[in-house]
């Protein structure tokens, strides 16, 4: 079994893998690489994408195997931000406990505080996150949180 991973976690991983071979020969481009990782539900940072890259490629084919891949991607799990992390995170922006934040609020926390995103990123991020506001246009942190949470993990 691939890095340790159960057959649940690895078809899912396969189904997305398998959408990124674009030649059918069971290896995927380098260029895919954050992407595909990303589908997978690993949260990696930026700086870290290229170290977890040179794993699921050791021999600098410009291509990995689905095994490479998941050794990487247990890595990325291993050092991404668990479920918990999010909320907490989230719950800080909130001291009041009122379940919900402003979008500026939000802009702000993202665009100024620890790993932050850059301009484009955070239209990209409000943009996903306008279907999770409120009618007074504040967006529901259980909401968020759940649209952040990747799929397999719901």
């Amino acid at each position: 079994m691939p890095a340790g991973f159960n057959d649940v976690c690895l078809a899912f991983f396969r189904k997305y893998f398998d959408a990124f071979d674009r030649d059918k020969i069971g290896r995927v481009r380098n260029d895919d690489f954050a992407t595909l990782i990303r589908a997978c539900g690993a949260a990696p940072l930026e700086t870290s994408i290229e170290d977890l890259r040179a794993i699921a490629d050791p021999s600098r084919r410009g291509s990995f195997s689905f095994d490479d891949f998941c050794v990487a991607l247990k890595k990325a799990f291993a050092e991404s931000i668990s479920l918990q992390e999010v909320r907490d995170a989230f719950h800080s922006f909130d001291p009041d406990k009122r379940g919900f934040i402003s979008p500026h609020e939000l802009r702000y926390f993202l665009t100024t505080m620890g790993d932050v995103l850059s301009a484009e990123e955070m239209n990209e991020f409000a943009e996903e996150m306008r279907t999770e506001m409120d009618i007074e246009g504040n967006l529901v942190m259980a909401d968020c949180i759940d649209k952040m949470t990747p799929e397999m993990f719901r």
